[in-house]
This record gives C-alpha cells, sequence and structure tokens, in this order.
C-alpha cells in the first residue's frame, strides 16, 4: 500500500507497518507527487480538492488536525473517499497556550483576570477546556456558539449571541473557518464588530486567522483603540503582515497547539480512523512518561506564570517569527519555523511537586491531570 504523508506528522511508524509511507512537503504537495497512492495524510497547510485528487488511487485522507477548512469534504464524499481528522487532539496544548497568553496580556496591562470576564467564541474540545480553566481561574466566562446552542447545548455555560459578549474583558476565539451558512466564521470579527473593542480589552486568536478582518484589525491598533492582542494564526498565512506583528503584543506561527503530544495524539487518532476502514485491529500506541519535576510555589499569577513558562515560553515564538520576517522569503521561513519546531511537552507530561495556594490549587490540578 502506497501512503503519502506531510512530513511533518510525527508517529508514523504504524503507518509504516502497514505501506510504503512516503513524507512530503504539505503546501507543495502536487497531483503528479500522489503517483499511485491510496491513503494521504495531511496537515492544514494542504488544499485537499479534485485539484489534487481527480484521477489519483486516494480513497482514505486523513487530517491530522482539528479543522477542516482545509479540506473539500462535498468532493471526498462525491468520490467516495473515505475521511478521517483528528478533533481535539491539541485542546490541551492550545489551552495551555490560551492561559499563558492572558497571563502575559493583564502582566503587560497590570491587572488580574480574577474577577474579569472572558468570552469564549466557539466550545467545541478546544474552547471548552479553555473556559474550564478559565473557570478554574476565577474568571467569569461568557460563551458563544450559535451551531451548537440549535442543536440543544446543555451544559455548564449558558450560551449568548456574539453581539452579546463583546464587552468582555477577554475574547478568546476557537471557532471553525466556514465560508457558508447563517453561522459563517470568515471575518467573524469584521470592521463593525472590532471597532467596539477598545484598548482596554484583550483578543487572542488560536484557531484560524481569516476569523479576523487582519486589515480592519490593524487599522484600529494604528489608531490605538484595539484591544491588547495575541495573534497565532494570521489571515495571510503564511506570509504575516510585519505591521500587524509589529503591533500586537505577542505573535507566532500558528504553532498553538503544536506540543508533542498533540501532534502524536492526531497521528494516533488517524491511525486508528485508518485500521477501522481497513477493518484490522489497531495496535495499542506506546505511553510516554516524564521525569521532569517543577517544583515551582505557587501563590498568585506571576507564579503561575512562571510553572507555564517552564515547559513553553510564547516569547521565544514571538523572536523567531519576528526574525523570520527579515528573510528573503518570508513565507518558507514561516513554514519552516513549523517543520523545526522545538519539542513542547504538555504540563500533565511534567511532574508538580510545589506548594499551591489555596485559590490556585483547582487550575492546577487542571493543569497536572492526565485526561
Amino acid at each position: 500500500m502506497q501512503i503519502i504523508a506531510d512530513a511533518n506528522m510525527p508517529g508514523l511508524e504504524p503507518f509504516e507497518a502497514m505501506g510504503t509511507v512516503t513524507r512530503v512537503d504539505g503546501r507543495s504537495l502536487t497531483r503528479q507527487q500522489l503517483g499511485q497512492a491510496e491513503v494521504l495524510l495531511v496537515r492544514s497547510v494542504t488544499r485537499v480538492d479534485a485539484g489534487l485528487l481527480a484521477g489519483s488511487r486516494v480513497r482514505f485522507v486523513g487530517s491530522a488536525t482539528i479543522g477542516t477548512d482545509h479540506v473539500d469534504l462535498a468532493y471526498l464524499q462525491q468520490q467516495g473517499i473515505h475521511f478521517a481528522h483528528a478533533p481535539g487532539c491539541n485542546a490541551r496544548a492550545v489551552a495551555e497556550y490560551v492561559l499563558q497568553a492572558l497571563l502575559l496580556l493583564c502582566q503587560a496591562g497590570n491587572r488580574s483576570p480574577r474577577g474579569s470576564t472572558a468570552a469564549v467564541v466557539g466550545l467545541g474540545n478546544v474552547g471548552h477546556r479553555v473556559a474550564d480553566w478559565l473557570t478554574e481561574m476565577g474568571m467569569s466566562v461568557r460563551a458563544c456558539d450559535p451551531p451548537l446552542a440549535e442543536q440543544g447545548y446543555e451544559g455548564p455555560y449558558e450560551l449568548e449571541p456574539l453581539d452579546a459578549v463583546l464587552d468582555a474583558d477577554l475574547i478568546t476565539l476557537h471557532v471553525p473557518l466556514t465560508d457558508r451558512g447563517d453561522h459563517a466564521t470568515r471575518h467573524l470579527l469584521d470592521t463593525c464588530r472590532l471597532s467596539r473593542l477598545s484598548e482596554s480589552q484583550m483578543l487572542i486568536n488560536t484557531c484560524r486567522g481569516a476569523v479576523i478582518d487582519n486589515g480592519a484589525l490593524l487599522s484600529n491598533l494604528q489608531a490605538g483603540r484595539g484591544p491588547a492582542t495575541i495573534l497565532d494564526v494570521w489571515e495571510s498565512e503564511p506570509l504575516v503582515p510585519p505591521l500587524l506583528f509589529e503591533r500586537v503584543l505577542l505573535g507566532s506561527p500558528h504553532i498553538a497547539g503544536y506540543s508533542a503530544e498533540g501532534k502524536l495524539k492526531g497521528t494516533e487518532l488517524l491511525y486508528q480512523a485508518f485500521c477501522k476502514w481497513l477493518d484490522v485491529k489497531a495496535e495499542p500506541a506506546p505511553v510516554s512518561a516524564s521525569n521532569e519535576i517543577i517544583e515551582l510555589p505557587v501563590a498568585n499569577e506571576r507564579d503561575l506564570l512562571r510553572v507555564l513558562q517552564v515547559a513553553y515560553r510564547l516569547s521565544e515564538d514571538h523572536q523567531r517569527l519576528g526574525d523570520s520576517l527579515t528573510s528573503a522569503d518570508p513565507g518558507r521561513a514561516f513554514d519552516q519555523l513549523r517543520k523545526q519546531y522545538p519539542v513542547r511537552h504538555e504540563l500533565h507530561n511534567w511532574h508538580y511537586q510545589g506548594e499551591i495556594a489555596a485559590p490556585w490549587q483547582p487550575i492546577m490540578r487542571q493543569l497536572f491531570a492526565r485526561s
């Protein structure tokens, strides 16, 4: 069996036991490179549609991502091509990124998250975890997810319309990128909605760049009217607008979910779906463990930030992305940052042995839980 896989995907050994795996550059993948492959494994940088697959032998497409906006699902269905993806695989990694981003925004604004309000827009695997963690942080969470509301959501959060939650101290975005239907999310934060946000608010985007009108955001930030902003995703990826990068507090190259555990989980979920499609038994995934210990005490927001930064420093990604913008080919440099990303472990892969003050025990339990 011939299998084509994005070179950035780790943990492909189970697939190698079932066929010949050829690794490719996902962003530049062509129909010719597919050859006689029956299986295609991608990430979000590969556009999977008729232009890529027409006339190929591909019958299984797997995307090791939570989003599917890069895949023409209708075409796959029409052609009888099975599709699988990996919802929730990197939810912990993104939630850790958001928590650190929030603490850095609060630090820059000389404020505390405790007692403030957060609007979590999109209550899927990532958004729900973020909402739970922000609640444990002592924030008042307001949630928005119109499709979920239509499905009759019954959970701990009252779902509100987007326009009703735009006055929250923090707005964090966790929606898929969609162009059609009553709840399309492209430019969800458009010129009109962005104009309602003030410099006293905070904005974090870790889902898809085009969920925010980047041009309108830049105009507001340049005029001193926009919220303190941290962006992991950009509308023009792999190109990052230098002027927008200069105006955000911190920016990173679409790596919020790039933990070692998250990426391996994505591949594992595809392998399980692949075995189910073939009707064969999936081999169990190896269990990883770490002997790394964190002994820092946690008595305030500053201490919590220090703990988060033992595992990952958002400021380092900001520096690397900034340096890449001066290269001769910033788009290629953006992809190289993702391809050569340093190993980053989620906190539950560490052992915590520090002293924790009572108010911070709930969030620390969440951060180091194995689930």
